[in-house]
């Protein structure tokens, strides 16, 4: 998620230096062995794309274990057993119903409640329930699609780090062009 255009604009050029870093210090390692400039760029690059990457996972580890969290248990029964022997069938039904009412927001399953003459009726939501599930599942389904973004993010920056690492690899294998004597000679006469 953009969160702030600025944010991700200055991201998206950290980001893309950092690439260009790593395939530029894995092309000259490559090409030219290992030296202290090559070699410090690499591990610099490497070390901001695996902040990146990492940062991304932590965001979706995060918001993973938030989810597991916040996600409804099983509706549990109403104890019967448990409530005041001094409150009236009026009390006793709200009391049933409030129970079933929460069921069906926390999990949508359409539960029983005890009636004011002891008889087991079925809940029957108002639109008042039908409207607090659905802002409910609205809410888990923009978290799960937070998750899995934040997920690929972390991911992608894996793939484009190795894929970066990969090509500078093989243009390193490209030899620059030989040089010859009439370019030596050209040289020496532009001096």
């Amino acid at each position: 998620m953009i969160e702030s255009p600025i944010d991700f604009a200055l991201n998206a050029i950290t980001g893309a230096i950092a690439l260009l870093c790593l395939f530029e210090s894995t092309r000259r390692l490559g090409a030219y062995g290992a030296h202290r400039k090559a070699a410090l760029m690499f591990v610099l690059s490497a070390a901001v794309c695996a902040f990146y990457g990492g940062s991304a996972y932590q965001r979706y580890s995060d918001l993973r274990s938030r989810l597991s969290a916040s996600q409804p248990k099983p509706a549990q029964k109403p104890v019967v057993a448990s409530w005041n022997k001094a409150a009236s069938a009026e009390q006793k039904e709200l009391l049933s119903q409030a129970l079933a009412r929460e069921s069906f927001r926390a999990s949508g399953t359409l539960g029983k409640y005890v009636g004011r003459n002891g008889e087991t009726k079925g809940f029957v939501p108002t639109q008042e329930d039908l409207a607090a599930r659905e802002h409910l599942v609205a809410s888990y389904s923009r978290e799960q699609f937070a998750a899995r973004a934040t997920l690929a993010e972390a991911v992608l920056w894996l793939i484009a780090a190795v894929v970066a690492v990969f090509l500078g690899l093989a243009m390193s294998l490209d030899k620059p062009p030989v040089r010859s004597a009439q370019d030596d000679g050209l040289q020496g006469d532009l001096k």
